[in-house]
């Protein structure tokens, strides 16, 4: 995909995925990357964030940030409950996009969501599996976010951010049953609710 508009001559390629939309806590956090044409053994790299451990993703990250025009945008767990999943997933692509350093000629997003921007774009079903502009998104994202998370573990202990990254493991339902939820769980999500429920008045 990034061949085929390079060849139509847009010049600025950005990959834009996203990472959160599952876990019950914490932000949603969106990458866009413009990569340009490298033989670069790292750009050969590049696999969708869930493929590699955490060391690479760190090395990857920390070579894309060094290299490439990239932008992180987050939405707060308070706004997903405000607008919900779908428009909060896409108002941190897009401002992932805005924070680029020029706007960018074309994007490649991953899954079906759609960028609320005037750029020309294109949806790739398993993006981040296919193109390596996307797959640069979702490592830098990925970092993003799990440091998010890790900051979060120390602002509240008990719920294993740093473990869970904030996701529905038996670990962190058990803490939310004997805690209750804290100020960055999403409500939206039954599980939150749940417990928030169950919890003595």
């Amino acid at each position: 995909m990034e061949n085929a508009l390079w060849r139509e001559g847009c010049e600025r390629v950005a990959g834009v995925d996203e990472v959160g939309r599952g876990p019950l806590a914490g932000p949603v956090v969106a990458g866009a990357v413009v990569l340009r044409y490298s033989r670069a053994g790292w750009v050969r790299r590049l696999r969708d964030s869930k493929q590699l451990d955490a060391a690479s993703r760190e090395e990857l990250a920390a070579r894309i940030r060094r290299h490439c025009d990239y932008g992180i945008g987050v939405v707060s767990s308070h706004v997903i409950d405000q607008l919900g999943m779908t428009a909060a997933t896409r108002l941190a692509m897009r401002r992932a996009v805005e924070q680029l350093d020029r706007p960018p000629d074309a994007l490649i997003v991953d899954g079906r969501e759609v960028v609320e921007c005037e750029t020309r774009q294109h949806a790739v079903i398993d993006g981040d599996a296919l193109c390596p502009s996307v797959a640069a998104a979702s490592i830098v994202a990925k970092v993003a976010r799990d440091r998010m998370m890790d900051e979060l573990e120390r602002r509240f202990p008990g719920y294993g951010f740093a473990r869970n990254k904030g996701y529905a493991t038996a670990g962190h339902r058990e803490a939310l049953r004997r805690l209750g939820h804290s100020s960055v769980h999403r409500l939206l999500f039954a599980p939150v609710r749940e417990a928030l429920e169950s919890r003595p008045r």
